[in-house]
């Protein structure tokens, strides 16, 4: 399951606070800045990718947090964003390692 959140800069040390946590350290989220993700937002966008029992505690834990899931198109246009980050790095990596 994938999912994707965004966050203003003012929230950004109670989201550092909350991503620090055990929990978020073990699911591993992509962190990157809104605009270098095309949007045009000043802020953060979190990636989660994780199975379905652990997208519901994520989900639960980022609920009462300054973030914001993305739906819709726009949503879908971020989590393509980031698999597409994801498939340049790995190609990158095979062609280093290949």
């Amino acid at each position: 399951m994938e999912q994707v959140y965004t966050y203003g800069l003012d929230n950004e040390k109670v989201m550092k606070k909350l991503l620090d946590q055990d929990f978020f350290k073990r699911l591993g989220p992509t962190m990157r800045e809104c605009k270098s993700m095309g949007l045009d937002t000043e802020g953060f966008c979190i990636y989660i990718k994780a199975r379905d029992d652990l997208m519901e505690e994520a989900k639960k834990l980022l609920a009462d947090s300054p973030a914001k899931e993305l739906r819709g198109d726009l949503g879908e246009k971020l989590l393509q964003a980031f698999r597409d980050e994801s498939e340049s790095a790995e190609a990158g990596m095979g062609a280093l390692f290949g």
